[in-house]
């Protein structure tokens, strides 16, 4: 598997390139300046390939007023936005687009899921074709119950993005999110055929892989059962005055360690 971190600070990022980490994952709003010049964009990215290691995914979508679903849903905006984002994803040759976001697709008081389902639907289905066009591969996140009412699941994403006709979506894993809501390897096996990234933290904290105890053995055992061997990204948070070196070495550590036990 290929290990990074989710991060836009450039000395944590230097010290998980020294770690040995493989890539970074940054966000949106840092890297591609969705809001902001051609100019702005391109400094982006000389900055983060200064960092030495290959930004290979993004995450933060959407944000702002932009809804996915519910009556206030603007799909033409967000099809607006993303072509402009995956445009500069392709010139700046990343493919993989982590769609979480999950404030953007909370379903309000008084919607019905089944609503929310044709709405999200639609939406992916015209995601889809514009992110295949740029290269990018776009996965659907699910999130904790207690953080969205809306895409829980791991099988329930691979579900939507299948029901976008489209190949170009998928779904991830979070162990955070999936440890979070109790879910099991199955549905991870569900979703084997959409299946396209991985995020992981601990809990309850969500700190990064060795800053705390936890047991990434369920979690990496159902991984190699689909025979995942693609990205992974801590998506987690740093311990306040953590030792930068230190806590990026013990997360590759524990996350090696981790893919040998479920392999073995």
């Amino acid at each position: 598997m290929r290990y990074a971190i989710s991060s836009h600070d450039m000395n944590a990022i230097k010290a998980s390139r020294d770690a040995g980490f493989d890539y970074v994952e940054a966000p949106v709003w840092d890297l591609i300046r969705p809001s902001e010049s051609q100019s702005a964009f391109e400094d982006a990215v000389a900055r983060y390939r200064g960092c030495g290691l290959p930004v290979e995914s993004l995450n933060i979508f959407l944000a702002g007023e932009l809804r996915c679903v519910g009556p206030d849903a603007n799909h033409d905006d967000i099809v607006d936005y993303a072509a402009k984002v995956f445009g500069r994803m392709k010139q700046a040759g990343i493919g993989l687009m982590v769609f979480g976001s999950g404030w953007t697709r909370k379903i309000p008081d008084g919607w019905t899921k089944e609503k929310a389902d044709v709405q999200f639907v639609s939406l992916l289905s015209r995601l889809g074709p514009l992110a295949a066009e740029n290269g990018v591969t776009l996965v659907v996140e699910p999130l904790a119950r207690a953080e969205c009412n809306y895409v829980n699941t791991v099988d329930e994403g691979a579900a939507l993005a299948r029901a976008s006709g489209s190949d170009a979506v998928g779904v991830l894993a979070d162990s955070f999110h999936w440890d979070r809501n109790g879910e099991t390897a199955d549905t991870i096996l569900a979703a084997k055929d959409r299946f396209r990234h991985a995020h992981v933290a601990t809990m309850p904290d969500r700190l990064f892989p060795g800053a705390q105890p936890h047991d990434f053995g369920p979690f990496f055992r159902a991984l190699a059962a689909i025979g995942y061997d693609g990205r992974v990204t801590v998506e987690g948070r740093l311990a306040e005055g953590c030792d930068l070196p230190a806590t990026m070495s013990a997360a590759l550590a524990a996350l090696r360690a981790a893919e040998a036990a479920a392999r073995a």
